[in-house]
């Protein structure tokens, strides 16, 4: 394992990086209008810098206490889950445009799914085993693993049914995507690393994993934000005449 001083370093810039970067973003967003096709995303980045302010203090602070900043996480944790719901509806707007029948079932069946979420949250909050703080977080955290599975199946959508819907990877519903679909299944991955990894060692490693592939997330925003969509190849119209000579032609082969 690193030592302690590098722990400490590296920690700290995978822990600031990404939200340094997310304020360029945030700027090019702006710039560039992204934020009237993708709003919600655009909220999401504001917030994600906003929430990073109080739990950055509250992790650099000496006398604040593991449970305090748990209980903050976990207050912050609710909206974001929120606006990576939104997000995902944006993007199956963008992917299920037409027909219409894929656009009417798909935000149906997200809506199905986030409703299904919300109630076992709920239900593993009440009957959750502790005191009530115990059931909050674990209420919380199941709704995120839940909205992470969500996510973890849009991407799978979009890797699968990219080229049969006519959606290019040079898009930013891509991009936006892709970066979700990578952060919520490493996420996932290491709650079941965590219960694995119990050393202290193990728990240092999947928290370097976590914030070192919210960088790369944000990189990835980042790029496709900056990166020109290519334009669609115009389908070249033949005319009628020319056609009708094709068949005339093809008829006196075939006579032949």
């Amino acid at each position: 394992m690193l030592p302690l001083h590098w722990y400490k370093a590296l920690s700290l810039f995978l822990l600031i990086s990404p939200h340094v970067l997310l304020a360029v973003l945030a700027v090019i967003f702006f710039k560039r209008r992204f934020y009237r096709e993708f709003p919600c995303f655009f909220a999401y980045v504001l917030y994600e810098i906003a929430k990073f302010i109080p739990l950055f203090a509250l992790y650099s602070v000496q006398g604040s206490t593991g449970k305090q900043y748990a209980y903050a996480f976990s207050v912050t944790l609710i909206l974001s889950i929120a606006l990576r719901f939104g997000v995902i509806d944006e993007v199956s707007k963008d992917l299920f445009r037409e027909p219409q029948f894929l656009k009417v079932s798909a935000r149906r069946l997200l809506q199905g799914v986030t409703g299904l979420l919300l109630v076992m949250g709920i239900l593993f909050a009440v009957y959750a085993p502790g005191d009530n703080s115990a059931r909050w977080y674990a209420g919380v955290f199941v709704v995120n693993r839940g909205a992470a599975m969500v996510q973890c199946g849009l991407l799978l959508a979009l890797l699968l049914f990219s080229r049969f819907l006519g959606l290019s990877w040079r898009r930013p519903a891509f991009g936006i995507a892709l970066g979700l679909g990578v952060l919520t299944s490493v996420d996932l991955a290491t709650y079941a690393l965590r219960a694995e990894f119990t050393s202290r060692a193990g728990a240092e490693f999947l928290n370097l994993l976590v914030t070192g592939t919210y960088l790369v997330c944000v990189s990835i925003w980042t790029g496709y934000s900056l990166a020109p969509e290519r334009e669609p190849a115009s389908i070249a119209v033949v005319p009628h005449d020319e056609v009708e000579t094709w068949n005339k032609e093809l008829e006196r082969l075939v006579r032949q």
